[in-house]
């Protein structure tokens, strides 16, 4: 038998239920995370590409491949993945509030991606998916930018039909 009175059982079950829903409660608190895209292929036959990213998702640290996928709900501006010789600084494709904690992965889905050529506009059919895999810790109330450097295939943007093949060449995370 318990051998002290009643309402030192309650207090005692009142503070470990507090401890436990501390403990195993998901993370409230927001974060700030900004995702920043450069081009790196210099302008030649290909004057402008133009990207719009449809979605953006981000992976939470410790979940497998198929679970863990946050949906970041902004809408995004169109990029040009031919950069300015005057652009120092590389364009915003997101900027948003998620959830504190730990991600390790992004997947930015594109949709409506134009090249121009001269002064010809082509459509390119195939909207590619890039995916790249850092470590990026966002405080509560704090912040974190990737920089995702990427270049595109400019021969595949030349064919017939037009397609487009990017890929992602390095991963920043601050």
């Amino acid at each position: 038998m318990y051998p002290y009175p009643g309402w030192r059982r309650v207090i005692f079950v009142a503070v470990l239920v507090v401890v436990l829903v501390i403990a195993l409660a998901p993370s409230i608190t927001q974060g700030t995370i900004k995702v920043h895209i450069y081009g790196l292929t210099n302008r030649g036959v290909v004057d402008h590409l133009y990207v719009k990213f449809s979605n953006l998702q981000l992976h939470t640290y410790g979940f497998g491949s198929n679970v863990g996928w946050v949906n970041v709900t902004e809408t995004t501006p169109i990029i040009d993945l031919i950069p300015v010789t005057a652009q120092f600084l590389p364009q915003i494709v997101a900027s948003a509030q998620i959830t504190s904690g730990k991600y390790d992965a992004i997947k930015l889905f594109m949709t409506n991606s134009t090249a121009l050529i001269g002064s010809t506009h082509v459509s390119l059919s195939n909207t590619p998916t890039l995916s790249a895999n850092f470590a990026l810790p966002i405080t509560p109330n704090g912040f974190g930018d990737v920089l995702l450097l990427v270049s595109f295939d400019e021969s595949l943007v030349l064919a017939n039909p037009a397609a487009l093949s990017v890929q992602v060449v390095q991963t920043s995370v601050v």
